[in-house]
């Protein structure tokens, strides 16, 4: 947020200044750039699958206290949710030693880990995300289950009323 409010202040700026129309417009493109690298970062994409290893934690709260019968479906995916959270304290771990890259050679070590730091990364986003939509399956598939049960019972009722509701029709 702070940095598009600054090349907000900064694009102002030099549109202010007479004659350079065109360095706003060169500008454009570079902050871009700028912009879609820094989101790619391996630092950045982490964040994301944190944030999404959080709402999954909270998802899986909500199932352990709507689904019992599913328990030890559940527990199973709070293990595999605790082992990706695992891996992303590894990668970040990762991250923070490459942080102190003070070679030229532990430069051009840290860029060759960066794919295979970013794969990590994106298995990481990828093993939340199918245990958050097993979980969201879950809740569902219990929410109908509750459903059906609702109904059964309703049709249960209405077939011990109808006798009843014959009989006094008959009596009129």
């Amino acid at each position: 947020m702070c940095d598009a409010v600054s090349t907000s202040i900064i694009f102002g700026a030099l549109s202010l200044l007479p004659g350079n129309r065109y360095i706003p417009l060169g500008l454009l493109p570079a902050a871009l750039i700028v912009y879609t690298v820094n989101r790619q970062h391996p630092s950045h994409k982490l964040a994301r699958v944190e944030r999404a290893i959080e709402a999954c934690e909270e998802t899986l709260k909500h199932a352990k206290s709507n689904c019992a019968r599913n328990h030890v479906e559940l527990t199973d995916r709070v293990r595999r949710l605790l082992e990706v959270k695992l891996s992303a304290f590894k990668i970040q771990s990762q991250l923070l030693e490459t942080h102190n890259v003070t070679t030229w050679e532990e430069l051009v070590e840290y860029l060759l880990n960066q794919h295979e730091i970013i794969q990590k990364i994106n298995q990481c986003a990828k093993d939340v995300k199918e245990i958050q939509t097993s979980t969201l399956l879950t809740i569902e598939a219990e929410r109908q289950r509750k459903f059906f049960e609702g109904i059964k019972e309703m049709r249960e009722i209405m077939t011990r009323l109808s006798p009843r509701r014959r009989a006094v029709h008959s009596r009129q």
